[in-house]
């Protein structure tokens, strides 16, 4: 990665529209569903740890949509950052290996994603929704278009 030492930082939604709007639909649904059979889920026997499985699972469902909705990328001179409530943060100089997967026609189908091998940390999957932040992230990877 060739990097600038002016390079400003970038900060952008790691997922495009599409699945913010495919995420809101998919919890309207649930919430919904879980309207229309309200009364009987009421009439049920709840046991405590089939409370507690059902609030874990709520939690879960919760947390995936926060993510999707909320999550930001950031590009630093130093660094890629990603992530909501828990932010993970890889340093360019411990990456070794770059895999820029995005298809134009099909980037509200299919989200853009940095594939990364850092040392100390495996593979990650970085989702680059925002154009500047893709833009940046493919001139640092592939070198400024011609």
């Amino acid at each position: 990665m060739n990097l600038s030492a002016s390079m400003t930082s970038l900060r952008g939604a790691s997922y495009p529209l599409s699945y913010r709007i495919a995420a809101t639909l998919a919890m309207l649904g649930l919430v919904y569903g879980a309207w229309q059979t309200r009364e009987a889920l009421a009439a049920l026997e709840w046991t405590s740890s089939t409370l507690l499985l059902a609030a874990a699972v709520t939690a879960m469902v919760l947390f995936g949509y926060g993510q999707i909705m909320r999550s930001q990328t950031w590009v630093h001179p130093d660094a890629i950052e990603h992530g909501w409530l828990w932010t993970e943060r890889t340093a360019w100089e411990d990456i070794s290996q770059v895999h820029l997967l995005h298809w134009p026609a099909l980037a509200w189908l299919i989200a853009p994603r940095l594939m990364v091998r850092a040392r100390g940390k495996g593979r990650q999957r970085i989702p680059l929704s925002d154009p500047s932040s893709l833009k940046r992230v493919r001139e640092m990877a592939i070198g400024p278009a011609e």
